[in-house]
Order: C-alpha cells, then sequence, then structure tokens
C-alpha cells in the first residue's frame, strides 16, 4: 500500500484479561498490515489496556497526523475474559456508547471446590481502534 490510503483489516478478537491481587491489569496491543513498511511511517494501531477500579479503558498509543489515524481497522472485541475477578456482577456499562451488556460467569472454572472467578462480557463490540471504557457495574 502506498500514499495515502488508509489500510483496513478486519477479524473479531478476543481478550483474556488475568488480574492480579490488586484487581488489576494493563496490557498493550500492536497490529500492522503484516505485509508493508508502512509501520516505519506511523501505519499501525498501538493500544494500552488498563483495568483498575472495575474499569476496563482502551488508549491510543499511536501517532496521529492532522486528527487522523495512518492505520485503522474494523476490528471489533467479541469477548473479553476477566480471570480472577470477584463474581457478582452482571453487567457492563459500554462508554462512550452509553450501552450496557451483560456479563457470564465462566467459560472456565478455575477450582471445582470454589466459585467461578472467571466473568465473560460477551459482545461489546468495541472497536480496537478506537478509545473506550467498561465499567463492571
Amino acid at each position: 500500500m502506498g500514499g495515502n490510503h488508509i489500510s483496513l483489516i478486519l477479524l473479531l478478537l478476543f481478550q483474556v484479561i488475568a488480574l492480579n491481587s490488586s484487581q488489576g491489569a494493563e496490557g498493550e496491543l500492536y497490529i500492522d498490515d503484516g505485509k508493508s513498511f508502512e509501520f516505519q511511517r506511523g501505519a499501525y494501531i498501538h493500544r494500552r489496556f488498563i483495568f483498575s477500579n472495575g474499569r476496563l479503558t482502551s488508549l491510543n498509543l499511536a501517532p496521529m497526523t492532522n486528527e487522523r489515524r495512518l492505520f485503522t481497522s474494523d476490528c471489533v472485541v467479541e469477548r473479553i475474559i476477566l480471570l480472577g475477578h470477584p463474581t457478582g456482577p452482571k453487567s457492563a456499562l459500554i462508554e462512550p456508547a452509553n450501552r450496557k451488556t451483560e456479563i457470564e460467569l465462566g467459560p472456565v472454572h478455575a477450582r471445582r471446590s470454589q466459585r467461578p472467578s472467571v466473568l465473560t462480557i460477551r459482545k461489546p463490540n468495541v472497536r480496537i481502534a478506537e478509545d473506550w471504557t467498561i465499567k463492571i457495574l
């Protein structure tokens, strides 16, 4: 791809987040077109994910030119699995869309003798290239 084209990739993403003893986690994601050297000009997605105080936030770390990203994607997060989160929450609020989605227990259990400590947020459908926050309610 050359010139000023905006490269697009389409895929579904599952996020698995393992919480620490303070109920927090941080991580990053990098995506580019996988075939060119446009990343050298800043054509890539670089996101930072932070889970703290019951909120998962996605922040942009990639450069922007004239308020535009050099690379974008229609990729959406299909499922978020939180490992080590206390059970109880039944829903989550997706911002800035101000949309609620349900939370399920599982799909795995850490130990048979304990209640599940794994929560799944199904179909939050947030775009990987955008800033967003999901608040556990």
